[in-house]
């Protein structure tokens, strides 16, 4: 047979399977989603859209536009859109229909109050409304509000933060890590899907995370794993050091996969006073049985030991002796009633906020210079700034 003809049949061979492959998605996605595609696989702002579905794995099982965005006419945020009904925001209330375990999982987790946080700051009347809503809220949440003419508030949407509370009432947004519409599994298992929010002055656990060796471990090697394998699957063959999800949320050893990010946590590390979780014994051994798929159990325990120790050293010998001078002020009426009236308000925020947060969280995920240099040091800093500022009011008070 010639070159030219087997080259023929080759081609035709290929057309075929690419028809039987259309043919088969046709038959698998919805006519109201086939719809939704026909339309946005060529508007500039959405074809990006219609490629990332293609990756996703909704789109190997026939989970495609309208199963994810088809609303009910009594729902707030919904609409008439080209003879259907939709939501602009698919909501985990949304996801639930397929994943319900880990919605109510999520439900469950500091997560999901996210929004309720930043209702309890007295910093607003000084930072402005801009700096919540494009700040603060864009990692923890909005309440999203529908205005009169259907459309969403620009106050409170787009937003995509963690504790997000929807039209419908459910909390979150699955697309906060697992980001729409691609929904990868393997972009929430890396550290960067963590590092959007979680980073900065007062919750570094993004630079803790490059600090400490697993980060380091990463940093090189990462690109070499596989992310892919399904959960429960997913193990130490797979990866040579963990992320945030391998230790927080992954079926790891005996913890199980779970989308409560606060399930394995024995310690409130970001709370002014740091005090055992719930049920602290139950978590922490849950946690170390993620540590001991590569690590020791006297390697394990004594991490947590010292852990232990960072925790109560910051508790009993700066932050319960310096809030009591500090609530002793207020009371002797030294110091303006309120917070964040005086610039020993600031400081004593800073104090507890930044690097009493960084020294401990850095002692839990193993960063070494987080804990001293970043923590400690500059605690014991802040006392001696906060002494100094409490005999100034002490003495004005006088005069």
């Amino acid at each position: 047979m010639s070159k030219k003809k087997v080259l023929i049949i080759t081609m035709l061979a290929m057309l075929m399977v690419f028809a039987v492959t259309a043919i088969s998605m046709a038959a698998n996605i919805s006519q109201a989603s086939q719809t939704c595609i026909s339309c946005h696989k060529s508007l500039g702002a959405t074809k990006n859209v219609i490629h990332d579905w293609k990756d996703s794995k909704h789109s190997e099982v026939g989970v495609s536009c309208y199963e994810c965005h088809e609303a009910k006419p009594s729902d707030k945020d919904a609409f008439k859109h080209n003879g259907y009904t939709i939501a602009t925001i698919v909501s985990p209330k949304d996801c639930g229909s397929c994943h319900s375990d880990a919605v109510e999982q999520h439900n469950n987790s500091l997560h999901a109050k996210g929004y309720d946080f930043t209702k309890k700051s007295g910093l607003y009347k000084y930072i402005g409304e801009a700096s919540k809503i494009s700040g603060c809220r864009t990692c923890h949440g909005s309440k999203v509000k529908v205005l009169e003419n259907g459309k969403l508030d620009p106050s409170t949407w787009p937003n995509n933060g963690i504790g997000r509370v929807n039209p419908d009432g459910s909390k979150g947004s699955c697309s906060a890590c697992h980001t729409s519409h691609k929904f990868s599994v393997a972009e929430a298992r890396k550290p960067e899907a963590c590092g959007q929010c979680h980073l900065g002055p007062d919750h570094p656990q993004k630079e803790i995370y490059e600090e400490s060796k697993h980060g380091a471990i990463y940093a090189m090697e990462g690109d070499e794993w596989n992310w892919d394998d399904p959960a429960g699957e997913w193990n130490t063959e797979d990866f040579r050091a963990p992320t945030c999800a391998t230790c927080h949320m992954s079926e790891i050893g005996d913890a199980k996969l779970t989308h409560n990010v606060s399930a394995r946590l024995s310690w409130e590390l970001e709370r002014p006073l740091s005090v055992k979780t719930k049920q602290w014994k139950k978590k922490r051994s849950k946690m170390k049985s993620v540590c001991t798929e590569c690590h020791s159990q006297q390697w394990t325990d004594n991490h947590f030991d010292r852990l232990d120790q960072v925790v109560n050293t910051y508790n009993n010998k700066f932050y319960k002796p310096y809030k009591k001078k500090y609530e002793q002020a207020k009371k002797d009426g030294v110091l303006t009633p309120g917070g964040f009236n005086d610039e020993l308000d600031w400081k004593f925020f800073e104090f507890w906020h930044h690097e009493g947060r960084r020294a401990r969280m850095g002692a839990a995920m193993g960063g070494p210079d987080y804990v001293h240099w970043h923590g400690f040091y500059e605690l014991a800093e802040d006392v001696q700034i906060m002494d100094r500022l409490l005999k100034e009011a002490y003495e004005n008070a006088e005069h």
